[in-house]
C-alpha cells in the first residue's frame, strides 16, 4: 500500500516540475521579445509632405509619419493657401499615412504641407506648390 502511493506522489512532483518548467519557458519567451528601448529618448514626429494630386476640380493632399519615436500621434493634418498659408484642415483621426480631399477651389497656385503631432511636439512637411488649372 505504500507503495502505491509514493507512485501516485511521484507522479504528482512529475507533473508539478513539468508544469513549473513550461511557465518559465513561456515567462522567458515573452519576456524577451524585441527591442529594449527604455534607454531611447522620445521626439517630435518625423513627417514628410508627399506631391499634390489635382484632377480636375478635386486637390488630394497626402502625408506621411516615417517616425514617432516612443511617442503616439496625436493629431495630424495639413496647412494650405494660396498667396499665404492661412487655412488649415485637422483629420479626425492622427495616422501614419493621411490624406485630405478638397473639391471647389478656386483655380491658381496654391501652397501646402503636411504637419504632426504627439505627445513630444509638432513637425512639419516641407511646402508643396500646386496649381489648379
Amino acid at each position: 500500500m505504500e507503495k502505491w502511493y509514493f507512485c501516485g506522489m511521484k507522479s504528482f512532483f512529475v507533473t508539478l516540475f513539468v508544469a513549473f518548467f513550461a511557465a518559465i519557458l513561456a515567462l522567458l519567451l515573452t519576456a524577451c521579445r524585441g527591442d529594449d528601448r527604455s534607454g531611447e529618448q522620445p521626439f517630435a514626429p518625423t513627417v514628410v509632405t508627399a506631391p499634390v494630386s489635382v484632377e480636375g476640380g478635386t486637390v488630394t493632399m497626402r502625408g506621411v509619419v516615417t517616425a514617432s519615436p516612443n511617442s503616439s500621434l496625436i493629431r495630424c493634418g495639413f496647412y494650405y493657401g494660396n498667396d499665404t498659408i492661412d487655412c488649415d484642415t485637422l483629420l479626425p483621426e492622427a495616422a501614419y499615412d493621411f490624406t485630405a480631399v478638397f473639391r471647389n477651389l478656386t483655380a491658381g497656385d496654391y501652397y501646402t504641407f503636411a504637419f504632426a503631432v504627439n505627445g513630444i511636439g509638432v513637425s512639419y512637411g516641407d511646402t508643396v506648390r500646386f496649381t489648379i488649372p
